[in-house]
């Protein structure tokens, strides 16, 4: 049986863990175990509390190397997860992502921030375009004060015409599908 995989990507301080909080609460592990695997820490943490409730297993990890398609299946054979959400890495070349053969990515969820988009397409578009261009969701928070979000939405199509693109002035915490 594959493990499904959630993907949710985006630069420091996008939201992810945020996001991923709302999830939980909202009842996306419900009973059956969920490993976390967060590959950047960010202000933001997870709560002990949540992750037990939610019977959620947090792994951290801080290189690529530690989610080499071995290592992840150790994780999955010590934990025996029934799904995996993973936080990842904006800085990482998402490309370069190996899972185990019976890992498959169900659905990814790109968080930008909309306040540094411009920055992040000016210079990083390579890593941004990487994060975009598998994404079936696209959430754009933060966009209280950006005056061009048609130019936004184009640029996005741009790097992946088949996303959902979602523009929030608030933080908003959609659930990925079941």
């Amino acid at each position: 049986m594959d493990i499904p995989v959630y993907l949710v990507a985006g630069f420091l301080d996008a939201g992810k863990t945020n996001f991923i909080n709302g999830i939980l609460e909202d009842g996306f592990a419900r009973e059956d175990k969920t490993l976390l695997i967060c590959c950047e820490e960010g202000d933001t943490e997870y709560d002990p509390e949540l992750l037990k409730k939610t019977n959620t297993i947090l792994v951290n990890v801080e290189s690529m190397d530690e989610i080499s398609p071995e290592r992840l299946t150790e994780l999955e054979l010590l934990h025996n997860p029934e799904r995996v959400l993973m936080e990842w890495n904006g800085m990482w070349n998402q490309d370069e992502l190996r899972l185990p053969k019976d890992w498959e990515v169900y659905q990814q969820i790109t968080i930008i921030d909309g306040s540094t988009f411009d920055l992040y397409v000016k210079n990083m578009k390579p890593l941004l375009g990487a994060m975009v261009r598998n994404s079936e969701l696209i959430i754009c928070n933060r966009c209280d004060d950006v005056e061009d979000l048609e130019g936004y939405r184009r640029t996005l199509l741009a790097m992946n015409n088949q996303a959902e693109i979602v523009f929030c002035l608030l933080y908003t915490s959609p659930s990925p599908r079941d």
